[in-house]
């Protein structure tokens, strides 16, 4: 399939959910949109998740898509939105880093029961326990035991006989990817 993609047909053809005009339209307009989202965002790798996320929106509402002007009218727009999204929540965490607050949850919130007995049944604890779920086994296990169940890393470190540097590292990568995932719900919990 070959279509222009800016005629009626290729569009009736996207919105019935032909893959083959879905990797057309991909194929067409992935790179110039990568270059226009680093042109905005000034990092090569968001750029390339901005246009991969406007990818997914178009794919995943496909059936429902208003294109009022040109398919690359739209999709020039919904990256242009995606950017500006993606801008003000990096200027909203950058406040918060400024602040000092990046560590909130984890220093007070993982590690203080009385704080996370108000989050019991919230969505926001479901979502820091999937993200917690995520993490490699081990990671995972040495995490709970040191955050949730409060032992000390020399203590796990002896039950699951391992070094303490181990548990070390083990507990900074469990916090990297912790602090990189849950980063837009700190915006949310925060005044």
């Amino acid at each position: 399939m070959s279509l222009d993609t800016s005629s009626k047909e290729f569009i009736t053809a996207l919105k019935s959910g032909s893959e083959a005009a879905y990797t057309q339209l991909f194929n067409q307009f992935n790179l110039s949109l990568c270059s226009y989202a680093y042109r905005i965002l000034s990092d090569n790798n968001e750029a390339k998740e901005i246009v991969h996320i406007t990818f997914c929106k178009v794919w995943d509402n496909r059936k429902t898509i208003e294109i009022n002007e040109s398919l690359s009218a739209y999709l020039y727009k919904s990256v242009y939105n995606n950017c500006i999204s993606l801008l003000r929540k990096k200027r909203q965490h950058a406040k918060y880093v400024d602040n000092g607050l990046v560590d909130l949850y984890f220093n007070r919130i993982v590690q203080n029961p009385h704080a996370e007995l108000k989050l019991i049944d919230s969505e926001s604890r479901k979502i820091i326990l999937s993200a917690i779920d995520e993490l490699p086994a081990r990671c995972r296990e040495i995490f709970i035991q040191c955050k949730i169940n409060g032992h000390t890393y020399p203590k796990v470190a002896e039950e699951l006989k391992i070094s303490v540097k181990t548990v070390e590292t083990q507990m900074s990568i469990a916090l990297h990817r912790l602090r990189r995932k849950l980063d837009w719900l700190l915006i949310l919990i925060l005044p």
